[in-house]
């Protein structure tokens, strides 16, 4: 065997612990490593477990006596649907898809200080949290996440006072994975309602102001910047619901950073309300996701039952989104929904996208 010189061999080992420092290097200075980063983000509609069909029709009917009725109807009915078990569920959906950020909308709570439900298996006092149930799934699947922001949209409490004995609260959140900074950090973090919003008459003499919103974050991944939106706009009146889209536009989304906006906008292919998708698309320079990835696939994300969980339906609109202005949607991976398996853990599909910011 022809042996090597020295001099050889200290070259090789030369040539070895360089190949080494660079890869360190690269591994500690991802920035300059790549001229991209990826950031993945899901949208996940929780369903707070009612389309509040009970409290509509005795609104409808303008009789207080039976809006009482109505509302111990909506909280039997948010109860009987299991928000734990479904949150617990989409925490499951999370975990296997680990994305980076992730915009939750009607996120429930309900506390009750008396057994109103005869059917369902709750004490004396109850508390449902489905933000809780989903957070402690999550660590029990290894891995962690935290919430960046939260923005109530609806408290009865605020409405018809603590004396009904019961309460029902409903959340957008915005969560983000715990990373080191260098590959994942959040600031600029900020919540507001709209300036335009739906108020419903309920019965005489209860008006409901339906409040929606937005929570914004700048994320930067592996030194890379953008500013993501969470957000759940108007379902019930559409000119309110422009106004609110328009809002975002002018409000969070104005900023020379690339723009996530991810959330159940309430408008989109399949559905009648449509003018919100098309100023975002076509007037105000957001790309689809869904559509750059999967231009041959409907993508249908609502719904998957009606009023309850126990009613199954046909789903039939694409109105959960993620829109980017300034990002790159790749080729690849594609854009894939969660949830559509049964059980639903929610009436809507969870949407998941990859976007390259650059």
């Amino acid at each position: 065997m022809k042996r090597a010189s020295p001099g050889r061999i200290t070259s090789q080992c030369l040539l070895v612990v360089g190949m080494l420092i660079a890869t360190a290097f690269a591994q500690d200075h991802p920035a300059h490593a790549q001229d991209h980063s990826f950031l993945t983000i899901m949208t996940r509609n929780m369903d707070e477990g009612t389309d509040f069909g009970f409290i509509a029709a005795a609104a409808a009917i303008g009789d207080p006596a039976l809006f009482q009725v109505a509302l111990l109807e909506t909280f039997c009915e948010v109860v009987a649907s299991n928000p734990e078990l479904r949150a617990a569920q989409i925490a499951d959906e999370i975990a296997a898809a680990q994305p980076d950020l992730v915009s939750l909308q009607e996120v429930a709570e309900l506390q009750s200080s008396t057994l109103f439900c005869s059917d369902a298996a709750i004490g004396i006092p109850t508390m449902i949290d489905a933000e809780t149930a989903l957070l402690d799934r999550l660590a029990l699947d290894g891995v962690s996440y935290h919430v960046v922001s939260q923005l109530e949209e609806f408290n009865s409490t605020n409405i018809f006072g603590p004396g009904i004995g019961f309460s029902f609260v409903d959340r957008d959140v915005l969560l983000a994975r715990d990373e080191p900074d260098r590959e994942l950090s959040i600031a600029n973090v900020q919540a507001q309602h709209f300036s335009t919003l739906s108020v419903l008459p309920l019965a005489p003499g209860i008006n409901v102001t339906i409040l929606r919103g937005w929570i914004s974050a700048d994320a930067t991944v592996r030194g890379r910047t953008a500013r993501v939106i969470a957000t759940h706009l108007e379902s019930f009146f559409e000119p309110v619901q422009e106004a609110q889209a328009q809002e975002l536009v002018t409000g969070p989304a104005s900023t020379s950073l690339p723009v996530v906006i991810a959330g159940d906008l309430n408008s989109g292919p399949g559905s009648t309300q449509i003018a919100s998708y098309n100023m975002l698309t076509q007037n105000a320079g957001f790309t689809d996701t869904w559509t750059a990835t999967r231009p041959n696939d409907a993508g249908f994300t609502v719904g998957f039952y009606t009023e309850d969980p126990l009613t199954p339906s046909t789903p039939s609109m694409r109105t959960d989104l993620i829109l980017v202005r300034g990002a790159v949607v790749p080729s690849a991976p594609k854009d894939h929904l969660v949830g559509t398996e049964v059980p639903h853990p929610s009436d809507h599909a969870g949407v998941v996208a990859k976007v390259t910011i650059p």
